[in-house]
């Protein structure tokens, strides 16, 4: 999810929320690769040099593969085309981060070299207060921003929009209907 302001006129990206892929989770599972390559081309009935002339891929670097080498990224596209499935199915899934949202929007919010401290603050607080509420109870939420110009119009239509988002993803968490 991406936080986007309005400043001058142009749309300026705030924010972006997203899973945090653990630092060694990028690396592609080779196990599984080579796995699922040496079972295809046996069913298929074909040699390692036949399946290379049927990709393109260099019979040395095939073998390599089902030894469990990890192959370049021109080998990878070619096996998985091959092997008819998704080039993600071969890479782990993002570990989520533990912070909850409000703490994200903070760390935000406070990398943020407009904002003043207090308005630092004061974001902050609001945020953590609204999302204590939403996060209570389904009860709708009804709150009036005066902040001295902090918010224009559309900046606080984009926040009623974030908050409208995160409410619907804890209900949908929780199991119920937003």
């Amino acid at each position: 999810m991406t936080l986007r302001l309005t400043a001058g006129g142009a749309e300026v990206p705030v924010c972006s929320m997203r899973a945090m892929a653990d630092p060694v989770s990028g690396a592609v599972d080779i196990a599984e690769l080579a796995a699922l390559l040496r079972e295809r081309r046996t069913k298929a009935g074909l040699s390692l040099r036949e399946l290379s002339a049927e990709t393109g891929v260099p019979f040395a670097t095939l073998s390599r593969v089902e030894s469990g080498r990890l192959p370049d990224l021109t080998t990878f596209r070619s096996i998985v085309g091959w092997l008819g499935v998704p080039p993600e199915r071969f890479f782990p899934t993002p570990r989520l981060r533990n912070e909850t949202t409000p703490e994200v929007i903070a760390m935000v919010l406070r990398s943020d070299s407009t904002l003043t401290e207090q308005a630092r603050d004061q974001l902050t607080s609001t945020i953590q207060q609204m999302y204590t509420v939403l996060t209570a109870s389904n009860q709708t939420v009804k709150m009036q921003l005066r902040s001295h110009g902090l918010f224009s119009p559309e900046a606080s239509d984009l926040l009623a929009d974030l908050l409208r988002r995160m409410q619907e993803k804890l209900l949908e968490e929780q199991g119920g209907a937003a």
